[in-house]
């Protein structure tokens, strides 16, 4: 059998909420944001123990950066995640502002979440910080977020205006990355791998995906790397599947995706991926029912199993499930090595 790969991981809503933070000052005070870090962090370990894998010091992650950039609108409510409001009201008021030259730096947010980065490096200096958490979506997904749903009728209604405003919206996602590994020290081209991010496109139909999906993602790819390809995509069908192949992806993240299970996954691709157990579930859940789920998952197929910690999880209840989820793997991963 093969061997199994696990780890728990923590998202950001955690720490803040370990620490005792507001969400939004979290994302707007520095000093709130190295609380959350030093505080959260420590009591991630005190409940759960040393198996976790904690945060690295980032700014506060914010996947809609480049669309901040871009002119987008971020909302940021007091307690919760942020949202972005769409900022063409028409395909062609896309295209044109996207021919336009963008300086990011110049973006009022990024020079907030920069001085943010300076705080964090000097109030951590024995880590590496990053400012990758003013993050970017992938092509789909930056345009379904700067038009709305209006995007998904695009495709129909004007196919070749979208086609272009999906390629100019790459260029741009893509000059944005080499902005931010050049603030990183790090060179424009990954010589090992790049990730990627897109949603959104499971909203499009599998056999629309040769014209609106894979020459995006290849053009990010090319131009971002000469390593491995990894994705993560919410939602897919197992029609789908077969456009991973295509894209040459190298690792493929499904995280929560209804309709797929690791045994159509595995019977449909030769791709590597991880298996999720959504926070969600937890609540619904035995210590029982994570076991079965841990042990059940390697019997179909996955080798690469996690879960993320969220609020909801750091609940008495929940966190002996968590502590479950970590025992059985680890006794799984013991019994597949002897």
């Amino acid at each position: 059998m093969s061997k199994l790969k696990w780890w728990v991981g923590c998202g950001h809503e955690a720490l803040v909420y370990l620490a005792g933070v507001k969400m939004r000052d979290f994302y707007f005070n520095p000093k709130a944001c190295a609380k959350a870090f030093k505080d959260g962090r420590r009591k991630l370990v005190e409940i759960f123990g040393k198996d976790i894998r904690l945060p690295d010091i980032n700014v506060p992650h914010l996947s809609y950066g480049h669309l901040a950039c871009l002119g987008a609108h971020i909302d940021f409510p007091e307690n919760s995640a942020p949202c972005v409001k769409p900022l063409f009201s028409s395909i062609d008021k896309g295209i044109e502002a996207l021919q336009r030259k963008v300086d990011f730096s110049e973006s009022k947010l990024f020079k907030h979440f920069y001085k943010i980065y300076q705080y964090l490096k000097k109030e951590f200096p024995e880590e590496k910080v990053s400012i990758y958490g003013f993050g970017w979506e992938g092509p789909v997904t930056s345009a379904v977020m700067l038009r709305g749903k209006a995007f998904l009728a695009d495709l129909y209604r004007t196919p070749r205006k979208a086609e272009k405003f999906l390629d100019l919206l790459t260029d741009s996602i893509i000059e944005y990355v080499y902005f931010l590994r050049r603030l990183m020290g790090e060179p424009e081209v990954n010589p090992d791998s790049t990730g990627l991010c897109d949603d959104c496109a499971a909203y499009i139909p599998p056999r629309l995906w040769d014209t609106f999906v894979l020459p995006y993602w290849n053009k990010y790819f090319s131009n971002l790397t000469k390593g491995k390809r990894h994705v993560h995509v919410e939602g897919l069908y197992p029609q789908h599947l077969k456009y991973l192949e295509k894209a040459h992806i190298s690792h493929y993240d499904p995280s929560i995706s209804p309709k797929l299970t690791p045994k159509i996954i595995l019977s449909t691709i030769k791709i590597p991926f991880s298996w999720r157990l959504p926070g969600f579930q937890y609540p619904y859940m035995t210590t029982s029912d994570v076991e079965k789920w841990v042990y059940k998952s390697y019997e179909e197929g996955a080798r690469e199993l996690y879960t993320v910690v969220e609020p909801l999880m750091c609940t008495k209840e929940n966190i002996i499930k968590v502590k479950t989820f970590i025992k059985t793997c680890k006794k799984l991963k013991e019994n597949n090595s002897a």
